[in-house]
């Protein structure tokens, strides 16, 4: 599933590809994925210069005249850029041709995603169900804490929680907690390695971002190699102890940790 990681790349991808170029041509398929019909969606996007792509968390926004284009890329959507006139893949749910001879497909297989057209008050009541972005946060021990202050849920439980860090998903929030040292069973409120934790969360991103080089995001369900320290590695021996490393439900999620490096609370 993208996390913040992998939206980030999105949104750093559609700016070059976008930056000073307009929409000629939409096309649409009706239904989910999309919230919003295939004609508004032409009213709203033809013939406009797509003047910028911000992301907050797991989300994108392109600032449009008339309102906001939000995106959400769900399981494994993803957006790549062809050329005008090329085939469409299997699951390409939305199809915006620029003036430069290339075209954007939203692909969405399994139609976990969303794009949706928002007004000024759709989009501040969207940005108002996501806390802080984690990216931003994480850099700030003190603030990062801060959210989490009286929590009762488990760390790796409350850190997918999108309302008080937006961004953070099952696999960076297990990466990070193992970078931290911290047992992912921990009450959040009870966490006394912040400065560790957001330094592990900032690692996390950083190193997802830096191995991103090619024009798409490639996911583990389609064959690309895991580059993750304990994520999916259950049984595996730690890089760090060669203690075999653990999986755990927590909320019907598997949390992958270490028992040597990640022991619990005395």
């Amino acid at each position: 599933m993208p996390e913040l990681p992998e939206v980030e790349f999105c949104a750093r991808r559609l700016r070059a590809w976008t930056q000073g170029r307009r929409v000629v041509r939409v096309e649409a398929e009706a239904g989910s994925p999309l919230a919003s019909t295939p004609a508004d969606l032409a009213r709203a996007l033809e013939g406009v210069a797509l003047a910028g792509v911000q992301r907050h968390g797991k989300q994108l926004f392109l600032p449009l005249p008339t309102g906001t284009l939000a995106v959400h890329l769900g399981m494994t959507g993803k957006i790549v850029r062809v050329a005008a006139d090329a085939a469409a893949r299997p699951g390409t749910r939305l199809r915006l041709t620029l003036d430069d001879g290339q075209r954007l497909d939203y692909v969405d297989v399994r139609r976990f995603g969303q794009v949706a057209l928002l007004d000024a008050a759709g989009e501040a009541a969207a940005r108002a169900r996501l806390g802080p972005d984690a990216l931003e946060l994480a850099a700030d021990p003190v603030v990062l804490a801060g959210r989490f202050v009286g929590a009762r849920p488990a760390i790796k439980v409350a850190l997918l929680d999108q309302r008080r860090l937006a961004g953070v998903g099952n696999i960076y929030a297990a990466e990070a907690l193992f970078l931290a040292g911290v047992h992912p069973w921990t009450p959040a409120g009870a966490v006394d390695g912040w400065a560790a934790l957001g330094a592990g969360l900032v690692q996390t991103f950083t190193d997802s971002l830096a191995r991103e080089q090619d024009e798409e995001i490639r996911y583990l369900q389609e064959g690309a190699a895991s580059p993750f320290l304990v994520y999916g590695r259950e049984g595996e021996a730690c890089p760090r102890c060669a203690t075999p490393i653990t999986r755990t439900a927590q909320q019907g999620r598997s949390t992958f940790w270490c028992p040597g490096c990640q022991p619990p609370r005395a």
